[in-house]
């Protein structure tokens, strides 16, 4: 939403406390009922600050109308009284249905957000599947074309080379097309009980020839204690093998990369942090998003088959800056 339409909603908002407000002070005392008319009109502005700024919108606008109405309840004091009571009730009830409108909004807000989410997640995975198994027809003729030729050829043939360079860019695209269509497809896993660190060990021995090629040590900080738990074990090394491809590409050659697991109440953390240079404000929101990547090569659906996966196991993936530098991603998978 543009700023300027945000300010002026709020310019909006404070009109309208400000005239309710001048109906209390300009009205004289004795006026029967009128003030407590009056009163009600505060439910105006805190609608609309909830529809328009959700929870945030309904706390300021129900902290500004207690703050500017006290003076004139001080004002018109004279002793408690059962009026008074009244009116205190009144005030209570109008914070608690500021706080209640407030979330409600909210959550319909993030339910209409997710689902719209999934509606265009399942449409762009629709149309990349039918693109990628167009295109993986194709790449394996290209590769099994060129890797007959090559064999043909002499070692010192220049041609060769060139060939084994169009082979290996095969390879390349074809594991692109590969993530494409696990993003497209429909996510079942067949979970069964198994060992996170296990899990964790064995995807960080694959991972290293990789990382020591790009000068990045990988660490393991692994809680021995942990439960067994109900995963899909190829899809988890999946999510796993991910998570430390993109720590690794985004730590430069001498760093490390920490994968780390362990237990917080009825839930496992697995943790993976990096030593890059972070990520960017702006990228913040998109970075889960199919496609996005600030990388120049990559299909950019990286994280966003972690995301499909952790959350097809009932956890939930997210991400915070470290206090030195770099990125900690957090899958927070249930433990029972």
């Amino acid at each position: 939403m543009p700023v300027h339409t945000d300010w002026k909603k709020v310019v909006v908002i404070a009109l309208m406390i400000g005239g309710i407000l001048s109906l209390h002070y300009l009205t004289l005392p004795y006026i029967g009922y009128r003030p407590a008319v009056y009163r009600m009109l505060f439910y105006l502005p805190l609608v609309l600050g909830s529809l328009w700024f959700g929870l945030k919108g309904a706390i300021f606008v129900c902290a500004s109308v207690s703050i500017l109405y006290l003076p004139y309840t001080m004002t018109q004091w004279q002793g408690f009284s059962l009026e008074h009571f009244h009116e205190l009730l009144e005030g209570v009830l109008y914070i608690i249905n500021a706080f209640i409108i407030g979330y409600l909004v909210e959550k319909e807000r993030k339910e209409h957000g997710a689902l719209l989410q999934a509606e265009s997640l399942a449409a762009v995975g629709k149309a990349v599947s039918e693109i990628a198994r167009d295109m993986k027809t194709l790449l394996m003729a290209i590769g099994g074309f060129a890797n007959q030729v090559s064999r043909k050829l002499r070692h010192e043939d220049p041609n060769r080379k060139k060939l084994e360079v169009v082979v290996q860019e095969t390879a390349r695209l074809e594991s692109m097309v590969k993530q494409m269509l696990d993003f497209g497809r429909p996510l079942e896993i067949q979970p069964t009980e198994i060992s996170l660190n296990e899990l964790v060990m064995k995807t960080v021995k694959v991972a290293e020839p990789v990382a020591r090629k790009s000068g990045v040590e990988l660490k393991t900080d692994l809680e021995p204690s942990l439960p067994l738990l109900l995963l899909d074990g190829p899809r988890i090394e999946q999510v796993i093998l991910n998570l430390i491809t993109n720590a690794v590409q985004a730590s430069p050659a001498g760093e490390h990369v920490l994968v780390r697991t362990h237990l917080e109440s009825d839930e496992v953390l697995l943790e993976v942090a990096d030593r890059g240079c972070g990520i960017m404000e702006e990228h913040r929101d998109n970075v889960f998003h199919p496609f996005f990547s600030t990388k120049k090569a990559g299909t950019g659906l990286g994280l966003g088959i972690v995301k499909k996966i952790v959350e097809a196991h009932g956890g939930d993936v997210s991400f915070q800056s470290n206090p030195e530098k770099g990125v900690t991603f957090s899958v927070r998978l249930p433990s029972q």
